[in-house]
């Protein structure tokens, strides 16, 4: 018997071991991920709390696995492909090229701006990712990208799927987010950016008056499923000089219904 409890324990030790690891692997893919560009293994560690040593160990592993590459012989480091070819995987096999893509498509050519999809997964993220992107022909390429990364509290996108949260999620991810100044329209107190989110739910549509980009203005409707759980969020984004606000308001029936439609799509069809 005490032989069999010193096994258990020492599996157990090994288990935990093995999962302080993971957490700790991907605690560095998201500071990689929030970087535009490289980190030095010394910033790394600084951001995750961790030993010169332990961190250098967890890139290595992370590097054998091609998540992560290293800047010729440098000690800089950042995120490898294989990641975004995670998310198209994902993307695949929730059905949105087929299913969804000609809903964009569609409301991107009667607009004749930027369209965004993106989806939130209430189970391991404080924030949203750029699931799909259309750009209109003639339009200004925008930064955005597919598998970056959306400002919950200062985009449209972010603020449809957070006003729609349930009322203590919404305080658990507003509690977690820095909200840094981006422009001068960016919302940076917790309180106020609370209330604006009730003001979203009341009209049902989230606007993004140049809080992230400045010159850049969006409509947003959240993807809500049957029993009204946020799935993610749709918007049309323009130049904030092209188009002012009344002229993007009028676009709300159009994309009100492009985003009931997805809903159903993707509760339907998500694994």
């Amino acid at each position: 018997m005490e032989q069999h409890s010193i096994i258990k324990n020492t599996q157990m030790t090994v288990a935990t071991e093995k999962s302080g690891s993971l957490s700790r692997g991907l605690q560095i893919i998201e500071i990689l991920a929030d970087c535009h560009d490289s980190l030095p293994l010394t910033e790394i560690a600084r951001k995750a709390g961790l030993s010169k040593s332990s961190t250098h160990r967890l890139l290595q592993a992370l590097l054998q696995e091609d998540f992560v590459t290293q800047d010729g012989d440098s000690s800089h480091y950042r995120l490898n492909l294989k990641l975004l070819t995670l998310s198209s995987n994902l993307i695949a096999g929730l059905g949105l090229d087929q299913l969804v893509r000609p809903l964009l498509e569609e409301l991107s050519q009667a607009t004749k701006q930027t369209v965004h999809l993106a989806l939130w997964d209430s189970n391991v993220a404080v924030y949203a990712v750029y699931a799909q992107k259309i750009d209109p022909p003639s339009s200004i390429r925008m930064y955005s990208q597919v598998g970056k990364r959306v400002p919950m509290y200062c985009t449209g996108l972010g603020k449809a799927i957070l006003a729609f949260l349930p009322e203590e999620r919404a305080k658990e991810v507003v509690a977690v987010e820095e909200l840094k100044r981006h422009t001068p329209n960016t919302i940076t107190k917790s309180t106020v950016l609370l209330e604006h989110l009730s003001l979203i739910r009341s009209r049902g549509y989230a606007l993004d008056e140049e809080e992230h980009e400045e010159g850049i203005r969006c409509i947003a409707a959240p993807l809500l499923d049957r029993q009204n759980r946020v799935l993610g969020a749709v918007s049309l984004t323009t130049l904030a000089f092209r188009v002012d606000k009344e002229t993007m308001l009028s676009w709300w029936p159009q994309l009100r219904d492009c985003a009931q439609q997805i809903a159903k799509i993707l509760e339907h069809h998500s694994p």
